[in-house]
């Protein structure tokens, strides 16, 4: 025996309290069941190793930077560099895949999914993707080296 209360109707009630009081908003379970159905045993999660908001530096701030947003992801065979650019509400980002392949490129967003496609210089591009998380899934084209590679989230 112990002598631990039990908490689960309490625990019942505050969950019951906080679904009716501050209920999750459908567009957060969507991502959520998304993120999820996204999960890719063979794909290489690419680590953000570069974002102008957080770093800085001299070279970034000589270019000047209102409105752009620079970001690096990069694996061990793969870097993604992206450029988030506010478009109104919306934003359009551009990329490049190094080294330079064929690939198919998704853009998971608030709004869904963007598909685009890289040429073989590695170039993509998508306008009007809503503000708010996204993250990249990149499969090379002709079975290049990693299958897939998926990018952390990251707030545009």
């Amino acid at each position: 025996m112990s002598d631990a209360p039990d908490d689960s109707a309490l625990e019942q009630e505050l969950r019951l309290a906080a679904a009716r009081l501050d209920p999750v908003p459908p567009e957060v379970v969507a991502a959520a069941v998304d993120a999820f159905s996204w999960r890719d045993a063979d794909a290489e999660l690419a680590e953000l190793v570069f974002d102008s908001l957080l770093d800085a530096d001299q070279a970034t701030l000589v270019r000047g930077s209102a409105g752009r947003r620079l970001v690096s992801f990069k694996t061990p065979g793969l870097t993604v560099d992206v450029e988030v650019t506010s478009a109104g509400p919306g934003r359009d980002i551009m990329g490049q895949i190094s080294p330079p392949q064929r690939a198919s490129v998704h853009i998971r967003h608030g709004a869904g999914i963007a598909r685009t496609d890289a040429d073989e210089l590695g170039r993509f591009a998508a306008a009007a993707l809503q503000a708010g998380p996204m993250s990249l899934r990149v499969s090379a084209a002709g079975g290049g080296t990693p299958a897939a590679v998926i990018t952390d989230w990251l707030a545009i």
